[in-house]
């Protein structure tokens, strides 16, 4: 009787009825793809080769765009995954890879996120305290510690389901046993600690800026940065962290109710989809916080005529701004009017 039950617990006992999910996330990733590899590929491109003089919000986005841009590069085989109604063609390695691609990337964008609300406020409370080099360093630690601890999502490979191989849908309950430890250690680890160090840094620089005079504008640049990164952690992160966890709770201990885990099964896609978007959203940041980003969009909408008019005055003018508010006020900032100029000509 034991060593029936012990058999019959190696595979979850519910039915898996999920084909919907295939047409969901096929057009999804595709719009994810699209969008996602256009801004998230033209941030790395004007952080890099346009602005010259990287400060520290700079250091932090180009770090979240590149992040982004790693999971973006394997999206194309989830589409061709999900677009074969759940088929796996391109062998196990690849499936850990792209596995791995997705946590890395997204509790990588997570950290940078955190890491850019402390630098904004130290920029605007203590400039003196935070050097470029050592953001530069902070980064790179992120990725090293991000990368060491998502490396046991590598060890989710393909496996064999009514005669087809899959990917990203393991079966056997000791596999969805030891990714229910590792989603307490990300949701603590990889969300909720740098959550709560964006809640507190922002907290803070809304105290500071309600105490000190600033300009409308400046005010204004901050009340924005605050409200897309809250938007972007409450929209994309948050649901989803907390129903995986849901998820992955009911799946362990009460893996019978099989008409609660198709709930949980359906509501995982939705979450899944908003967590992905986060591609999407991080260029509203670029938009309004990185410096040059912004003029490359309008450059992108308007032919060359119009961008050397009032448009192009314009913008320049924000930059000029933007530019001086994030280089720390200790650095020797001495701006070019080419620096602040050289934005790519594609019309």
């Amino acid at each position: 009787m034991n060593m029936n039950n012990s058999e019959e617990d190696t595979i979850h006992p519910c039915p898996i009825e999920d084909d919907y999910k295939y047409l969901v996330y096929t057009v999804v990733y595709i719009i994810v793809f699209l969008s996602g590899l256009l801004f998230n590929g033209a941030a790395v491109y004007v952080f890099c080769k346009v602005r010259k003089k990287k400060g520290l919000s700079t250091i932090c986005l180009l770090n979240l765009a590149v992040a982004d841009l790693l999971f973006i590069v394997f999206l194309p085989l989830r589409i061709s995954y999900y677009q074969k109604n759940g088929t796996w063609i391109f062998g196990d390695f690849l499936c850990r890879v792209s596995t791995f691609s997705f946590y890395f990337s997204m509790y990588s964008s997570i950290f940078f996120l955190a890491c850019l609300n402390i630098f904004r406020y130290m920029s605007v409370v203590r400039p003196e305290k935070i050097k470029v080099k050592t953001a530069i360093i902070l980064c790179a630690g992120i990725w090293v510690f991000t990368g060491l601890s998502t490396i046991p999502f590598l060890l989710s490979g393909t496996n064999v389901r009514e005669n087809i191989t899959r990917c990203f849908e393991p079966v056997e309950m000791s596999t969805w046993k030891r990714i229910m430890y590792m989603n307490y250690y990300a949701l603590v680890v990889g969300f909720i600690l740098p959550f709560l160090a964006i809640v507190v840094c922002n907290g803070l620089l809304i105290r500071h800026i309600m105490a000190m005079p600033m300009e409308k504008k400046t005010i204004r640049k901050h009340v924005t940065m605050i409200v897309l990164i809250f938007l972007v952690c409450c929209v994309c992160f948050l649901p989803y962290h907390i129903q995986r966890t849901v998820h992955l709770h009911y799946l362990i201990h009460h893996p019978d109710i099989c008409t609660l885990h198709d709930v949980l099964q359906k509501t995982l896609v939705t979450m899944l989809c908003l967590a992905v978007l986060n591609t999407c959203m991080d260029p509203l940041l670029y938009a309004f916080i990185g410096h040059g980003y912004k003029t490359w969009l309008l450059s992108l909408c308007m032919c060359k005529k119009a961008l050397h008019g009032k448009t192009l005055s314009t913008d320049s003018s924000y930059m000029n701004g933007a530019k001086a508010e994030e280089i720390p006020m200790n650095e020797n900032g001495q701006r070019s009017s080419n620096e602040l100029n050289n934005v790519p000509d594609i019309c």
